[in-house]
């Protein structure tokens, strides 16, 4: 969260990952395993953690949240490149000096360039969607870790489904 947190004029054509700061102040009352601020920053509980490491899954960090014991916003590095021609994607006001986007408009359903089967882990999206300063990646997992998450009996998750472009212009 940015409430309590200096920007940048550039930091409007950013995204949460880039920007790289969450609000050390920001307190979590949640009983979820997994939720999402206002802002778009997805918070793990610390059974999320535990999972993740039990499961030997890479390209993940956790940053503690100081307010919110045992709270960490997720972040992860394994990234899928996404296809904003087959989706429609649409970018809005570039800004020359700041090198991005104000806005970046429609992520879901979400299309990938790759059509092979995603495997076992957690994945992000390339492009991050959303306005302004508070941009973030479309979150993608395999269909096993579907299973893995489903078995373990974490909750707060949407399953949604990957298309192709044909699929969702149905």
């Amino acid at each position: 969260m940015f409430k309590d947190l200096q920007l940048t004029e550039c930091d409007r054509f950013r995204d949460i990952y880039a920007i790289d700061k969450i609000d050390p102040t920001i307190k979590i009352k949640t009983k979820k395993t997994f939720s999402s601020t206002y802002d778009n920053f997805t918070i793990v509980n610390e059974q999320v953690k535990a999972f993740c490491e039990a499961e030997g899954y890479q390209g993940l960090e956790f940053v503690p949240l100081p307010a919110s014991r045992g709270f960490y916003w997720f972040k992860i590095h394994n990234v899928l490149e996404f296809d904003p021609i087959a989706r429609g994607t649409r970018f809005l006001n570039y800004n020359e000096s700041c090198q991005g986007y104000e806005e970046v408009i429609g992520a879901t359903p979400p299309c990938l360039i790759s059509k092979e089967e995603i495997g076992d882990g957690f994945y992000r999206t390339d492009l991050f969607f959303g306005s302004f300063a508070h941009k973030s990646p479309v979150e993608i997992i395999g269909i096993k870790t579907k299973e893995k998450l489903k078995a373990a009996g974490l909750k707060g998750i949407d399953y949604g489904e990957i298309h192709d472009r044909y699929e969702w212009q149905k």
